[in-house]
């Protein structure tokens, strides 16, 4: 699969970061892995193991096509500090190299920061709360505003402020982007709902029914309705007990609101239920099947 061009673009980065070169600096080198320190600015925090061993493999066989880029280390033992290429390095280990391919650049922190976070961007490996942490860290560590940060790694500056706001969403529903179970475009609505406990329980139903980014839109764009017309949720009272608690039993099984109209006159009474997209609708259709075709099969 072809990937878009990352703006200005790597090289451009790397260059527009590198200050006066020691000797050898730029140049192909082989260095021990135990010589490489772990980058302090890695972004990346999450590695699929079955990806990492499928990389090892390759590297047994062809070795390391890209070179890691590095920077000097004072630490005792390990003379260089790691700035791009971890999953190449964790890969290269767990192959059993005793060499790899490296260039050593001189960077100061935020260059080492801008460069690790546009290397991983460029191959699309951070998850969206490892990009929006990153970002986020350029701009409270190193000061730069969101238009400098944009200009220094090809993005846009909403771009770079959207995935910095998502990560004012609550830890748990970060856990789910951060696990691949709910993307940024399903998440990046919820920030307009009231408070934590909100952005959870739309959350879980995004994941539950499969509610794909414009459902999830719709889905807060309701909750904002429903908030600003007061804080009651329940089933509107039909002034007999036992169908309000029925209506209520069928929320909370159904996962959305419902409402059961009596009968008047010679009108039929009807039940209500909300749903936010095909997907969500073909998730309830299965839902008050499954008990039908139970019953057939019994």
């Amino acid at each position: 699969m072809l990937r878009k061009p990352l703006g200005r673009g790597l090289d451009a980065l790397i260059e527009s970061t590198v200050a006066e070169p020691r000797a050898g600096s730029g140049q192909i080198t082989m260095v021990r892995p135990e010589e490489i320190a772990p980058g302090p600015f890695q972004p990346r925090t999450r590695f699929d193991p079955e990806r990492l061993a499928e990389l090892a493999a390759a590297i047994k066989s062809q070795g390391i096509i890209e070179p890691l880029i590095v920077r000097f280390s004072g630490r005792s033992g390990q003379h260089y500090e790691l700035i791009a290429g971890e999953r190449r390095l964790r890969a290269a280990k767990l192959a059993g190299l005793d060499r790899v391919p490296v260039i050593l650049r001189e960077l100061d922190d935020r260059g080492a920061l801008e460069m690790a976070l546009v290397e991983n961007l460029a191959r699309e490996d951070l998850n969206p709360v490892e990009e929006g942490r990153a970002l986020a860290r350029l701009a409270r560590e190193f000061g730069q505003s969101h238009d400098e940060i944009a200009a220094r790694i090809g993005k846009s500056r909403p771009y770079v402020s959207n995935a910095i706001r998502l990560l004012e969403l609550p830890p748990a529903v970060l856990d789910m982007i951060g696990e691949g179970r709910l993307t940024a475009g399903q998440a990046r609505p919820l920030l307009a709902l009231g408070s934590a406990e909100a952005q959870l329980a739309a959350a879980r139903g995004i994941v539950e029914r499969g509610i794909t980014a414009r459902g999830a839109e719709r889905l807060a764009s309701e909750h904002r309705r429903v908030r600003s017309a007061g804080p009651a949720r329940r089933p509107e009272p039909s002034g007999d007990p036992n169908v309000n608690a029925l209506a209520e039993g069928l929320q909370r099984a159904l996962k959305r609101k419902v409402r059961i109209v009596r009968p008047r006159g010679k009108n039929p009474g009807r039940i209500e239920m909300d749903y936010y997209d095909d997907s969500d609708l073909t998730a309830l259709a299965a839902m008050l099947m499954s008990p039908a075709r139970a019953a057939a099969h019994a």
